[in-house]
């Protein structure tokens, strides 16, 4: 506790000094609003975003966004104030997520279930595009980041991962017509890379071979190395011509509002098109959206709005994704050339394959606004969420030694839910303002899937999505299509039910205090019959500083305290919890992890492999105190926020080691509990005079935050989860790693032990020369698990962005940076090549070899030569030898706008009433100590395997008009 109060006095001196974040509504609490409409230049629709978390990087505090690809519609994850959850795998990263509310509608994602029947969770089953990529952002108002349970606990189980991001769409004009109108084009730019080809990988290697290889060894030397005349490998080395190429980006979006007071309406239609100069990938986006709103009578308010959104999205060509795609491996003896005559040949094969992804979504509202005599007001909102993936693929026999392959994935994800809130408001004496409200929350969520795929079709014209046939049809492609016994099929759903009832009082005196009580009961149908219910309060205070006691002090605008506790329950991930002890479909005799039928015959077994669900489980449940002060000075010029936090994620669960004689794997227990402590700090300023032709603007926001494991379930101090140590007392996103001190040069140096004359040794291996010089901590004369530390931090410490906006005769120059720090990279893809004997030529996933082999990227000369035939693994990843800083500034954004109606030689009878020229530029530079590629392109570990495409340099010239 001392560390996090010496943080929080700088922190406060720095509020008097520091200038604000862009778009910081320091009116509310621990609210970080970014309006489309306050300045010009900060409407983000000039820059081409393909997704909320692009539009959010950077730009609220306590936001850190992760992308772990530059590739266009890919996944990428937000997090709010860190994360409670440990990242044991691919599933808990769709668990860590904050509830995105679109205009009231909860939208639901994907759910990981599919992960269960994968071998290799690399990435989600179907499309896996990226859902936030359907919101289009020229139609948006409002986002807000609410992270304050004072306002978020009002959605429940929705608001436990740190918060909730509301959407307001933009609302139709009344009076008049307006049509508005935005587009773009531009290109994104192909990477300068260092190519390489087999001399620089025989130079690499021949040093280590020279060193340490034995005769039989030297007789084991790839066969592509060996050659120095095969130019498809010793020749020139310009692959990069095909995989990195210029590519276009262009979106346009159009509007249509019109009405009065008592009807009006919006419709809005836009395209985009999202490129990656890698790989040829990109996704198209097409949207449309109609709102409308009636009054048929006084006090009575009808509103409707209906979106639509469809992706296409074309996707990367590695061989990781595809074998993983396909469970299958060919000879992986010899890597694609870098000659790019040869490697175009692949390329032209390739394109006998089909890889088609397309996600739809569809969502809407309709409500009811009554008012009631004066102060009663009754709101009905009925509202749904839907999005359906399918992923065809088709991959010929000559790309998988005669073996073709085809799959098929269909699956989708619905909401519906049903809102009713009835308030009371009454204002007397223009001192006293209260509010009562109640109301019920009715939320029902559904998700499926079917995937199928088959082998050796009978030859490569047969690319039809069919994978079973109706012989009583006469169907001539069966039995003759695909064998029966080579044909898979899965399928599953997760079905949830929430039902909630609210009820709140708020009070406001004089505008002066102000405090309020939420209490809220949620009933989940994934909890277990004896917890179906969870019972949370709210409680929040506010005091108004400039109002009570400085209204004589006119440099203070504004300046108000807040404070909030509040309780809100987690929801249980799957609905097994909702079960108990129970059967599933597994056999598991193949490589697959999950398999329902041997030839047709079904078989069931215990859930084995996912985890013993006993009874007894829980509500896990988040408790956060929340106190900060949002103040305006000298004028409004000056605007700053600033939010402490305590976050305390309680009795969560977590699969803990099991008797293995019972068979499961892990069991499920409640018991996990893990603090999340930090500061918000958003300040923004016009440090310019009003009056001046020339404006200046400039913002910071930041966010400092560190995570501690309280406990553990049965009162465990510590627990090993594959490569990853979660113990009490220390953070649970650290590496759990040995600490490397050099090399051993000779036999002579290797320590032993006087007592019992033993050398040091790895796991009872002998430590040999060559090998690597790992730290012993507990002087046992043993290197292993008990010599393992934690250090660094997969998430960064603290994060943020800054900007600067200048205005000047309706010219708009804006530049915003984007920054994390404190974070640790692991350099995987560095490790893995210095590993290639332990990767060299395996049926095995490690040995994959992509196009992207033949580069470099790193400083090989930091590194000792091991020896790379130890058997200690000497170039393993749970080493600090490839734990590097992975701090980093970014600059993310510079544009230019230019408003042509603020010319003089423009004539206002035009009927153009606002017409913007505007150019940006994005990605043009980061500033990093990290020795590897993009320092923003890790997965979930924090491992940087190289298989992230690049977030490329963008630049796009486009126009804005009203009319």
């Amino acid at each position: 506790m001392r560390s996090f109060v010496r943080i929080i006095i700088p922190c406060l001196a720095v509020l008097c000094l520091a200038i604000p974040a862009l778009g910081q509504d320091t009116s509310r609490s621990a609210v970080v609003q970014l309006k489309a409409d306050s300045i010009p230049l900060q409407r983000e629709d000039i820059y081409p975003y393909a997704s909320l978390q692009q539009l959010l990087k950077g730009n609220a505090a306590g936001v850190y966004v992760q992308e772990p690809s530059g590739e266009p519609g890919s996944i990428g994850s937000i997090f709010l104030r860190g994360t409670a959850i440990p990242f044991l795998s691919s599933k808990d990263i769709y668990e860590a997520q904050p509830t995105v509310i679109l205009d009231g509608i909860p939208l639901i994602m994907d759910h990981p279930f599919t992960f269960d029947i994968q071998s290799f969770d690399y990435n989600h089953l179907g499309p896996a595009t990226n859902l936030l990529s359907a919101i289009d952002l020229n139609n948006i108002a409002t986002v807000e980041v609410v992270k304050d349970f004072g306002r978020a606990a009002i959605y429940g189980p929705r608001a436990a991962n740190g918060g909730v991001i509301l959407i307001t769409t933009k609302a139709p004009v009344t009076g008049r017509r307006k049509i508005s109108f935005n587009t773009y084009f531009g290109i994104v730019q192909r990477p300068g890379i260092f190519t390489t080809n087999a001399k620089f990988e025989n130079d690499f290697r021949r040093k280590f071979y020279d060193k340490y290889a034995t005769t039989e060894q030297q007789q084991t030397y790839p066969l592509y190395l060996r050659d120095s005349t095969n130019a498809a490998y010793y020749g020139p080395s310009n692959w990069t011509d095909l995989y990195y190429k210029n590519k276009p980006v262009y979106g346009v979006n159009a509007s249509l509002s019109s009405g009065t007071d008592r009807a009006n309406f919006m419709f809005a239609a836009g395209n985009q098109r999202s490129s990656n100069s890698a790989d040829n990938t990109r996704m198209d986006r097409y949207n449309a959206m109609f709102e409308i709103n009636m009054v048929p009578l006084h006090n009575f308010t009808i509103s409707s709005m209906i979106s639509a959104s469809r992706l296409e999205r074309k996707r990367n060509t590695w061989l990781r994704d595809r074998f993983a795609e396909m469970q299958y491996l060919p000879d992986l003896s010899n890597p694609l050339p870098p000659n790019k005559q040869l490697y175009g040949q692949y390329l032209h094969e390739y394109t006998k394959s089909f890889d088609d992804n397309k996600t739809n979504e569809v969502n809407g509202y309709f409500k009811l606004n009554v008012t009631i005599a004066d102060d009663f007001h009754f709101e009905s909102n009925f509202g749904f969420d839907y999005n359906e993936g399918v992923r065809d693929v088709f991959y010929p026999s000559t790309l998988m030694e005669t073996v073709n392959y085809l799959s098929n994935y269909f699956g989708y994800n619905q909401r519906v839910y049903f809102n009713n809130t009835l308030t009371y408001h009454h204002k007397w004496n223009f001192k006293h303002d209260l509010t009562i409200e109640g109301g019920e929350v009715f939320q029902s969520d559904y998700n499926r899937y079917n995937y199928a795929y088959a082998y050796k079709g009978p030859n490569d014209l047969i690319r039809i999505n069919l994978l079973y046939s109706d012989n009583t049809q006469n169907n001539y492609l069966s039995p003759k299509s695909f064998n029966h016994a080579l044909i898979f099929s899965f399928m599953d759903k997760q079905r949830h039910r929430l039902l909630s009832f609210y009820g709140r009082m708020a009070y406001n005196y004089n505008d002066k205090l102000d405090f309020s009580v939420l209490m809220r009961a949620d009933g989940s149908s994934s909890a277990q019959p004896d917890n179906w219910w969870m019972y949370s309060p709210t409680f929040t205070a506010g005091l108004n500083l400039k109002n009570t006691w400085l209204q004589d002090y006119n440099a203070v605008n504004n300046l108000r305290l807040h404070a909030s506790w509040g309780r809100v329950g987690r929801l249980l991930p799957d609905d097994r919890f909702g079960e108990g002890p129970q059967y599933t479909s597994d056999l598991s005799f193949s490589n697959n992890p999950v398999r329902f039928s041997y030839n047709g015959f079904p078989g069931i077994s215990r859930a084995y492999s996912s985890g013993y669900i006993g009874y007894g489980i829980t509500w896990p449940y988040t408790d956060q105190l929340d106190i900060g002060a949002d103040a305006s000075f000298l004028g409004n010029r000056v605007n700053a926020s600033f939010d402490v936090y305590n976050k305390i994620d309680n009795n969560m669960i977590l699969g803990v080691p099991f008797s293995a004689e019972y068979g499961y794997t892990s069991q499920f227990k409640n018991g996990m509990k893990v603090r999340n402590q930090g500061i918000d700090l958003s300040v923004q300023a016009s440090v310019l005079p009003r009056n001046s032709k020339l404006q200046w603007v400039p913002g910071i926001n930041l966010n400092y935050n560190r995570n501690t494991l309280l406990a553990l379930p049965g009162g465990l101090d510590q627990l090993v989860v594959g490569d990853k140590l979660l113990q009490v007392g220390h953070s649970i996103d650290q590496y759990w790693v040995l600490q490397n001190e050099g090399i051993y040069n000779r036999d002579s140096d290797i320590p032993v032990n006087h007592t019992t004359g033993k050398q040091l040794n790895y796991k009872g291996i002998p430590i040999l020369a060559g090998d690597p010089r790992w730290k012993d901590l507990n002087n046992d004369n043993i290197i292993d698990d008990k010599d393992k530390t934690l250090k660094g931090h997969v998430m960064p410490v603290v994060s943020g962005g800054f900007s600067n906006d200048i205005y000047w005769r309706g010219f708009t120059l804006g530049v915003s940076f984007y920054y994390a720090l404190g974070r640790k990279i692991m350099n995987a893809e560095m490790a893995n090549h210095f590993d290639f004997i332990n990767r060299e030529g395996k049926i095995d996933m490690s040995a994959v070899k992509e196009i992207t082999f033949w580069s470099k990227a790193g400083n090989y000369d930091k590194y000792p030569v091991y020896n790379p035939w130890s058997t200690v693994d000497a170039y393993r990843t749970d080493q600090d030898l490839f734990l590097e800083n992975g701090s980093f500034l970014k600059l993310r954004n510079l544009s230019l706008q230019y408003d042509l109606t603020r010319a003089k030689w423009w004539k206002r009878k035009y009927a153009l009433t606002k017409f913007i020229v505007y150019a940006t530029a994005s990605n043009l530079f980061t500033i990093t100590p990290y020795t590897g590629g993009d320092p923003e392109l890790t997965d979930y570990n924090g491992f940087d395997t190289g298989y992230g495409l690049p977030i490329p340099k963008t630049y796009t010239i486009g126009l804005k008009m009203d009319l």
